[in-house]
């Protein structure tokens, strides 16, 4: 099994993290670009089907590539199917099949409100869910 390696965190970003942040905008953009297309012809679940097939065999392969082994446990197997529904699937489907509804540059706009959503949503739960512990910040670092 393979390890992570113990590194610093830079404070500032340089020139490769700006270059991975723009090669990630233009992919994660991209895909609302190409669900825009693709839905206009082939239905959502088959649209996510395919989407997630493909990540999930160029996921195995670099995960296979890099020395690690799947586990060999049901209930690991039954938490990564949980999370692959609530965490992909089910967001996938309802984002395409939104997509059908709007033009995919609403929906990649929608789609990157979730954090602020989730923010606002999270305060009146906190102060009336005993069981959802409070989350303190830490003071950023300049």
């Amino acid at each position: 099994m393979s390890t992570v390696s113990n590194s610093t965190i830079n404070a500032a970003m340089g020139t490769r993290e700006w270059a991975l942040l723009i090669l990630l905008s233009v992919l994660w953009g991209g895909s609302f670009f190409f669900v825009g297309v693709a839905v206009t012809e082939l239905p959502p679940l088959t649209i996510v089907t395919l989407r997630v097939g493909i990540a999930a065999t160029a996921l195995w392969g670099i995960a296979l590539a890099m020395g690690l082994r799947p586990p060999k446990s049901a209930k690991v197997w039954l938490a990564f199917l949980g999370m692959g529904l609530l965490n992909n699937a089910i967001p996938f489907v309802l984002i395409v099949w939104g997509q059908t509804q709007i033009a995919s540059g609403l929906a990649s706009i929608l789609n990157a409100t979730t954090p602020v959503f989730m923010g606002a949503a999270s305060k009146p739960c906190r102060s009336t869910r005993s069981w959802l512990p409070p989350v303190r910040l830490p003071p950023p670092r300049y």
